[in-house]
């Protein structure tokens, strides 16, 4: 989804630029006619100096100064009146699609320069994928002492949605400083981590906004990775398999919940256990996944979901530890943190918690997020379940319909 300006933008645009162009040709024509005028009239003369003396040379008289020479002078004073009155206010008329043209060029400037840094310049490809579409990174866990423990794969999320839950500046923030304990490391010069300054980060942050999925296109990738998921549809299966598999999908069966917070598509961007589960990221499976083979992750893997990590651990019960409601704790994850903003019971935003149903960087606009209201409940339902002995069925639990019967409503 590259920001590219529109045919009424382009041609309005072309329009200014020909008339700009025709009036400085009209300009270097008139300036060469007249020095040939010039250069015709100093010609040399045959004759005696007396007769080439200035005050001696015969000039036009009365009738015909005052009548061709003054008509043609009219003229031409006519001609440079027309371009005065009319093609300049013309051309400054144009002036704010020339300035709209002039700032969607520098847009266009800045997409491809963060694409250059994503590609190249800090080869960001290679951990999120190519137009960031998620991927896999190298990672070294050490021990509280600083030893080493094993070299393993880490789950790389996609960021072509990565704006339809956090803000620019949210973005920035993470390229900046980073993220402790994983793979991903600070870019940002002002923030005394990496090599890029704050307009780098920018223009990065600008490619990505040019490769976001809608979403539509989000949600339906959810959707198909949730059906193969639950075991409604295979892996390849076609848009046809696809969509009978997607009726299929019981949102207040507990599993569900469980797969859309451990779903491992696109890197896990989709996932709460990504933030909420240690270790979650970790890859143990496949080959040359852990090195040595045989590294004790016991440590560091195998946690239950929701016991913490960057994410506050969840299994202390939410409903009605943290959140009065389930209504309450729908919101919460479909909104996601204001930094400083109150939360739930006696929560305090950070900002880091995103918005799974409302994209942020819109405004006026509702229901505009990467998952459905669907989906989103069967996640509040299965995440108010845990406890450290892992989920618990709450017989009180409204469905997945009851839940999102107030929205469809609205």
């Amino acid at each position: 989804m590259h920001l590219l300006p529109g045919p009424a933008t382009v041609l309005a645009a072309s329009t200014v630029t020909t008339i700009g162009a025709t009036l400085v040709v009209l300009l270097i024509i008139g300036l060469l006619v007249y020095a040939w005028v010039n250069v015709r009239a100093s010609r040399a003369e045959v004759g005696s100096e007396i007769e080439l003396a200035p005050n001696r040379k015969p000039y036009y008289d009365d009738d015909e100064l005052e009548t061709r020479v003054l008509n043609r002078t009219l003229r031409t004073a006519l001609v440079l009146l027309v371009v005065i009155a009319v093609a300049l206010p013309l051309y400054w008329l144009n002036e704010p699609s020339r300035q709209s043209g002039a700032e969607e060029a520098f847009q266009e400037t800045f997409v491809r320069r963060g694409e250059q840094l994503y590609v190249e310049g800090s080869q960001c490809q290679n951990c999120h994928g190519p137009e960031g579409t998620g991927g896999q990174a190298a990672y070294t866990i050490t021990d509280a002492d600083g030893e080493f423990v094993a070299t393993v794969n880490w789950r790389a999320p996609a960021l072509n949605t990565v704006l339809l839950r956090h803000t620019r500046e949210e973005v920035e923030y993470i390229i900046n400083y980073g993220r402790p304990f994983s793979p991903m490391p600070g870019w940002g010069a002002d923030a005394g981590k990496g090599p890029l300054s704050s307009q780098q980060v920018t223009n990065l942050v600008d490619y990505l906004e040019s490769i976001q999925l809608s979403p539509e296109e989000a949600r339906r990738q959810a959707e198909e990775a949730l059906a193969v998921e639950l075991g409604l549809a295979e892996e390849g299966a076609s848009e046809e398999e696809l969509d009978e598999a997607i009726e299929q999908i019981d949102y207040d069966d507990p599993a569900t919940g469980e797969a859309l917070f451990n779903l491992e598509v696109a890197g896990g961007a989709y996932a709460c256990a990504r933030c909420h589960t240690r270790g979650w990221s970790i890859i143990t499976e496949g080959e040359d996944s852990v090195e040595p083979p045989d590294a004790d992750l016991s440590d560091y893997v195998g946690f239950p979901d929701g016991s913490g990590a960057l994410g506050p651990n969840l299994t202390g019960g939410l409903v009605p530890r943290q959140f009065a409601t389930y209504e309450e704790l729908l919101e919460f994850i479909t909104t996601g943190s204001v930094d400083g903003e109150p939360y739930g019971n006696n929560g305090i935003g950070s900002g880091k918690m995103p918005g799974f149903g409302d994209n942020p960087n819109t405004e006026d606009v509702s229901d505009d997020g990467m998952m459905s209201q669907e989906m989103l409940a069967a996640i509040a339902r299965y995440a108010a379940s845990l406890t450290s002995e892992g989920p618990v069925p709450d017989p009180n639990a409204p469905s997945v319909e009851e839940l999102t019967a107030e929205d469809e409503e609205g």
